[in-house]
């Protein structure tokens, strides 16, 4: 199979994390990028850093959560780089908080941005990929292999991203285009930076975000619809299948602190 290659790259959560990640890594392979996320100074220093080095660099401060702005947004996007041939989902909200004590608000907003956002840059951007024959990631999580603690929001949410993926996932490729769904671990992104962190984060050791970024891009290269960052990963996907009871038990070790 022929690897595959991209040089019009959308990529949203961009301002920081992995998809700033991203972001540099592309700009390093002379990608034409265009750069979404809601924190607008944020985004404006990611541009702002890659400046010069990349020939085509467009942004757009879009929440994710708006269906009527994600559409705008990737629309203008792709006829500004000239059509789209990867589209790198990272935009994610946590919202940690044990689930009777959370603010209900809080949960559905979690939802709103992690699942329906993912729904509405999917639908918003297959268009574009499908012409190019290209391919979508979107960026889920071991949550969204079991749930943990603390992560009822997210858990749920990043759930529904996996089923989303798996659901949508023949019919995009009907229409050429491949998606791929990413399963990151502990990643150091400002995500797992806030006070309010769910103790189980805290219990393992953060990787790089350019770890996620080298495995994902050289799967999607590739053609691979699945990414489990670290490979262990899989074991985890592994035991939830056979023991979940024994995830169940760490996540009470670990998670209800």
């Amino acid at each position: 199979m022929a690897r595959r290659s991209f040089r019009r790259v959308v990529i949203t959560g961009a301002a920081s994390g992995i998809g700033r990640s991203f972001a540099r890594t592309l700009a390093e392979q002379g990608c034409a990028l265009g750069l979404i996320d809601v924190a607008a100074e944020s985004l404006r220093a990611t541009a702002d850093e890659l400046a010069g080095r990349v020939a085509t660099l467009r942004t757009r401060i879009v929440d994710v959560s708006e269906r009527s702005a994600v559409d705008v947004g990737i629309s203008s996007l792709a006829g500004e780089l000239g059509g789209i041939d990867l589209l790198i989902h990272c935009a994610a909200a946590l919202f940690p908080g044990r689930f009777l004590d959370q603010p209900p608000a809080d949960f559905e907003k979690a939802i709103q941005i992690d699942l329906v956002g993912t729904a509405n840059v999917v639908r918003a951007a297959a268009p574009a990929v499908a012409v190019s024959r290209g391919a979508i990631v979107c960026v889920a999580s071991t949550a969204a292999i079991h749930g943990w603690p603390a992560m009822s929001a997210y858990s749920a949410a990043k759930h529904g991203v996996a089923g989303f993926c798996d659901a949508v996932r023949s019919e995009l490729r009907a229409s050429g285009v491949l998606l791929t769904t990413v399963f990151p671990l502990l990643i150091a992104t400002p995500l797992l930076a806030g006070a309010s962190v769910a103790p189980i984060l805290a219990a393992g050791k953060a990787i790089p975000p350019e770890v996620v970024v080298r495995e994902t891009l050289r799967a999607v290269g590739r053609g691979k619809t699945r990414v489990y960052v670290p490979a262990s990963v899989r074991w985890i996907a592994a035991v939830h299948g056979l023991l979940p009871a024994s995830l169940d038990w760490y996540g009470r070790r670990r998670g209800l602190r």
